[in-house]
């Protein structure tokens, strides 16, 4: 799954743990690591031009100015440069007593651009880096080029606040494939680093019942009549207080399924809640070391760089966070020794009628009711959803009765 792993180090605290997992992972997977420090000089050579008009009046002949401006970009270039070479040196040193295949590299440059440019031209298959850098106020915020380089990383990108130490792995499941295949190297790393898997699957029903509630006080009585609201209720209420219970626990059982088949031993859970700030109360409960999330989850929008709910808890957390899955998709990105085509879910053809059917469903709660009726269908070996599939799950959720049985 990880061959070729880039670690960008800057001498901050977050940063030396991010080095550690680096070797611990390279061990594990008997891959390579290109370690990298990106440092920058534009940047004072441009505040020392902005300082210059400020300077005391001994300092403003042009010969001095000179000479001040040669002097501290002398400095600069120079002390950059011993900086970077000492930031990566003992890591270097520390890998080639391990065995391990290492390179540096010191660019200059603003640092996310060239951690980025790196991570394309080299196409990595994982970048590590400290959560915060040398600047960190202790705030728990996301250092700027930690957030910069998790809205352009081309792939998987690993964001350490600690080291790794002998807690589980979380990942969480919503019935997106992105989730899914979070899962899968979830248990990929678990087994390469001796850990246990738990996975969790949150789901909120109190924003559906929000949601409902506004739509229902924007209408007159009247209308209200008009339209059934209050069988509309009643199914709503069926399906969000019964429905999501029962549809998130599939999506667990979906994952606890693959777990099985690739002899993955795991402990699972369903909470409730806003998703991200319910993955991270799980994590805390069970002390997890590290989060395994998409980028994106169930309701990806194509113009999305990163699903709400992996940025919320990105903000949140003072755990290990795998973000799985780069914003560019690569070529052949999939490798034969993921398994991760077993979890694909097969799309299935929805004949005309039940497309009606579903049509029917309120469309804050459409795309759970759709979810469902797949999932019972696959259950049956079948490829097609028909009006009969449709109703039959529905009468579960008392979805398939009339006004004149009310």
């Amino acid at each position: 799954m990880y061959k070729n792993i880039l670690v960008a180090l800057d001498g901050s605290a977050a940063s030396g743990f991010a080095s550690q997992v680096a070797i611990k992972l390279a061990n594990a997977l008997e891959c390579r690591i290109t370690a990298c420090h990106v440092y920058g000089i534009d940047i004072h050579r441009s505040r020392f031009s902005d300082m210059e008009p400020g300077l005391p009046k001994q300092y403003q002949e042009e010969n001095k100015l000179m000479y001040l401006r040669s002097s501290h970009d002398k400095l600069m270039s120079e002390g950059f440069r011993a900086l970077s070479i000492g930031y990566v040196e003992d890591f270097v040193a520390s890998c080639k007593k391990q065995n391990i295949l290492i390179e540096s590299v010191a660019i200059e440059g603003r640092s996310y651009i060239g951690i980025l440019q790196l991570a394309a031209e080299q196409k990595f298959d994982l970048i590590i880096l400290g959560a915060t850098g040398i600047g960190a106020i202790g705030d728990g915020l996301l250092g700027g080029t930690t957030s910069r380089i998790l809205y352009n990383s081309p792939c998987d990108l690993l964001i350490i606040r600690n080291e790794l130490d002998k807690g589980p792995i979380l990942t969480g499941v919503d019935g997106s494939q992105e989730a899914l295949k979070a899962v899968s190297k979830a248990a990929y790393l678990g087994n390469a680093l001796n850990k246990k898997i738990h996975i969790t699957a949150a789901y909120d029903p109190v924003f559906h019942n929000r949601v409902f509630d506004t739509i229902a006080g924007s209408f007159s009585n009247e209308r209200k009549e008009e339209i059934g609201l209050a069988e509309q209720e009643k199914l709503h209420n069926d399906i969000i207080n019964e429905g999501l219970e029962k549809l998130y626990s599939d999506f667990l059982h979906e994952a606890e399924e693959y777990c099985k088949q690739n002899n993955v031993s795991i402990t699972s859970s369903l909470v409730t809640g806003k998703a991200y700030n319910a993955l991270n109360k799980e994590a805390e409960k069970v002390n997890a070391d590290l989060i395994v999330l998409g980028r994106h989850g169930n309701h990806r929008e194509q113009v999305s760089i990163i699903g709400s709910n992996t940025e919320n808890l990105l903000r949140i957390t003072n755990r290990n966070v795998l973000v799985a899955g780069g914003t560019h998709k690569r070529e052949n990105e999939l490798k034969k020794h993921e398994a991760q085509a077993i979890l694909e879910i097969p799309k299935l053809v929805w004949e005309p009628e039940a497309q009606a059917h579903l049509k029917r469903v309120p469309v804050f709660a459409r795309t759970m009711a759709k979810r469902a009726v797949e999932s019972a269908v696959q259950k049956r070996g079948k490829k097609i959803v028909s009006a009969e599939d449709f109703q039959n799950v529905a009468a579960q959720f008392g979805m398939g009765q009339n006004r004149s049985q009310q």
